[in-house]
């Protein structure tokens, strides 16, 4: 039997980069062999070992020379690999409800997924929640218990959620069993007070609040801005429009969203706001009005600017250029892809299939951001967005190493838990739809709408910048 050796000069290139240490780790705790020893052949290896060794095979040169540009093409390689190989859909953005990959016979309602490696024996309602974007852990919990999830194969219902997955078994999800028992077509008023900026008999333009999710969705059935309209619109003195209907709000007049995807639960949403964001919302309340300000949307005929707190200074007039797309493994998140132009720290650049896998991945996002104020640690921040990816400023500004403060999925733990302490502020990104420009859906006329900050927001920005009245950009302190 032939034994391939490590030497180690090969070891101490390759663990430079945190994902070969681990890969590594991996195959020394597959075999009794000493680290500057033996692997097995390939014919008897662990899958794991396999690749490892296929990895070892492709960059064995660095046996002989340290080659820090062939390491960084190599690591570029792996990384577009997880990109193109992912079993998920990164292609659609904002509006995306569910990444999976659903198989030929899965419907909206009925899906089929098989478990990838990432989370063998990871608890069912775990595994679901890392996959179904929308839902919670606790809503993934509820279609377990309520029986709405099965074994792909031996068609056995999985209702505990101590379940353990396995690698390559197949679940299937019956939302339609779940959503049954939710109104599909009405959608309850409720009296939730709103703060209207504009509305005539065609739209409505709020300040929408942290805390409130824009239309109902899986986990958030009530109090949506949707059942607020649903409530107050009935009494507007502008008439209720025409998605009112015996003084409940329906969803079968509703149009397509930007991304061409049938709306449900979103009658006259023409776009979102994240939950903790606050600012400006614009919501049609007519058919004319809904295809016109979703074309305008979609079109990117709209002028958006936000304000943010940040921690650390993003820098003047910066422009952030940069792709994204969903989180390969965590899929309730989103990433930057890296750039495929980028050179290496030896002036080379990648190869051009590796720019080529790396073009074919990821949206094009583009921000142009401006630090307004800066006290040292934290910034009042200017952005305005040329397109509208899902978390595109956090995750951009995340990218720039400045997040946005009280940002619990891109930002900073030890930043957060200090501005709750000091601030009373938490689960929330203290982020702003301050500015939307549009032309009016049946007039034409340019529209330009402001949102003042919410309270939470203002106190901290005075803390940066004090003397409000003597700075440029002093109109943000208007309440």
């Amino acid at each position: 039997m032939k034994h391939r050796s490590l030497d180690a000069r090969f070891i101490a290139s390759i663990c430079r980069s945190s994902r070969w240490m681990s890969l590594l780790l991996a195959c020394l705790c597959l075999t009794n062999n000493h680290v500057l020893g033996y692997l097995p052949s390939r014919s008897r290896q662990h899958p794991i070992q396999q690749s490892a060794s296929l990895l070892f095979a492709k960059i064995k040169k660095l046996q002989d020379a340290f080659d820090l540009s062939v390491i960084e093409a190599f690591e570029l390689e792996l990384e577009q690999q997880d990109t193109m190989e992912d079993d998920h859909d990164d292609d659609d953005d904002d509006e995306q409800i569910i990444a999976m990959q659903f198989n030929d016979d899965s419907s909206p309602s009925m899906l089929t997924w098989q478990v990838p490696p990432e989370y063998h024996n990871t608890r069912i309602d775990a595994a679901l929640a890392a996959c179904l974007v929308n839902e919670s852990r606790s809503a993934c919990g509820s279609l377990v218990t309520e029986g709405c999830v099965q074994d792909g194969v031996t068609h056995e219902v999985l209702n505990k959620k101590s379940y353990k997955v396995q690698e390559g078994q197949t679940l299937r999800i019956n939302l339609s069993q779940r959503d049954a028992k939710v109104p599909t077509d009405i959608l309850v008023p409720e009296n939730i007070p709103l703060d209207i900026l504009y509305e005539d008999e065609h739209m409505i333009v709020l300040n929408k609040a942290a805390g409130m999710v824009v239309h109902p969705a899986a986990g958030n059935w009530r109090g949506t801005v949707v059942n607020a309209l649903a409530y107050y619109l009935p009494t507007s003195p502008y008439g209720s429009g025409e998605f009112i209907a015996n003084g409940s709000m329906t969803a079968k007049n509703s149009n397509n969203n930007e991304d061409g995807e049938p709306v449900l639960f979103r009658p006259g949403i023409v776009h979102r706001l994240d939950k903790g964001t606050t600012g400006v919302l614009v919501v049609a309340k007519n058919s004319h009005a809904l295809t016109s300000l979703s074309e305008a949307f979609a079109n990117r005929q709209v002028q958006k600017t936000y304000l943010a707190i940040t921690v650390g200074n993003p820098g003047k007039q910066v422009t952030i250029d940069k792709p994204i797309a969903r989180h390969p493994i965590h899929r309730q998140r989103m990433r930057v892809v890296p750039d495929p132009h980028q050179r290496d720290s030896s002036g080379m650049a990648p190869k051009d299939r590796l720019l080529q896998q790396s073009l074919s991945s990821g949206r094009r996002a583009l921000s142009f951001v401006d630090t307004l104020a800066f006290d040292g640690q934290l910034s009042v921040v200017q952005v305005r967005i040329a397109t509208g990816r899902t978390h595109q400023i956090r995750v951009h500004l995340q990218d720039r190493h400045t997040p946005i403060y009280g940002d619990d999925v891109y930002g900073l733990k030890d930043w957060n838990d200090r501005l709750f302490k000091t601030q009373q502020i938490r689960d929330r990104p203290l982020l702003h739809a301050y500015k939307l420009q549009i032309e009016h859906p049946v007039t034409g006329h340019v529209m330009e709408f402001r949102a003042p900050l919410a309270e939470d927001m203002l106190r901290v920005a005075k803390t940066i910048c004090p003397r409000g009245d003597d700075f440029e950009h002093s109109e943000i302190f208007e309440t």
